[in-house]
């Protein structure tokens, strides 16, 4: 699901509401039938492993003093999953899955390019398994030439693991190649929601076209 609309349309705030890191002042938001406001302490804590996110800037979402080990392995231990020895093997597995190299666990995030610290961001999402990841403009702090890479790799993961994603994005082209579904916001509202090859296409609300006219999706 791509939630697409101009800067300050509420993109963000709808994202933070959905990880529970904002109420909603109406409404509800509702994951696997539950109205999430009114989840126990633990149940909120489970539900932060079915949820994750990938933030837009893989400079500033990693902790530059720790090891791509341990920005991997945090969320396993913090939610008690397996051994030590299971969490390393664990950790080895995700840097597979997003093709880095076994030896990238003992380095640092600046000592790694924009592209394969996005890498570890998506690795660290996946850790715990998630049913949900938020990608909030996942590849617009990379280079072009970088961009399609990290993509394909998310198309491949969701293929892969059945993931459902919440998509942010402004680039129309990043919105074509990933989403099944569109949702256009105006002044905190959706105006427009639907099959993406329709919304891209034959947009019905007049704001939606005008956001495709100027290339803003």
């Amino acid at each position: 699901m791509a939630l697409v609309g101009e800067s300050g349309s509420g993109k963000s705030t709808v994202a933070n509401m959905v990880l529970g890191l904002l109420e909603p002042t109406s409404g509800t938001i509702e994951f696997e039938g539950k109205d999430t406001s009114k989840l126990s302490k633990k149940e909120l804590f489970n539900l932060r492993r079915k949820m994750q996110v990938v933030f837009q800037n893989p400079y500033g979402s990693l902790d530059p003093m720790y090891s791509i080990f341990k920005c991997i392995e945090e969320p396993l231990a913090l939610h008690k999953v397996g051994s030590r020895k299971e969490r390393e093997a664990r950790v080895a597995e995700l840097l597979d899955m997003v093709a880095m190299p076994r030896s990238a666990m003992r380095r640092y995030p600046n000592e790694l390019s924009g592209g394969q610290r996005q890498r570890i961001a998506i690795a660290r999402a996946l850790s715990s398994e998630p049913d949900v990841i938020v990608l909030d403009e996942p590849t617009s702090a990379l280079d072009i030439s970088v961009q399609a890479q990290i993509l394909n790799l998310l198309v491949s993961l969701q293929a892969r693991r059945n993931l459902t994603y919440v998509l942010i994005s402004h680039n129309v082209s990043v919105v074509r190649h990933m989403s099944d579904r569109v949702a256009v916001m105006y002044l905190g509202q959706i105006v427009e929601l639907g099959d993406a090859q329709r919304v891209l296409t034959q947009p019905a609300h007049p704001y939606t076209r005008l956001l495709l006219d100027l290339s803003l999706i």
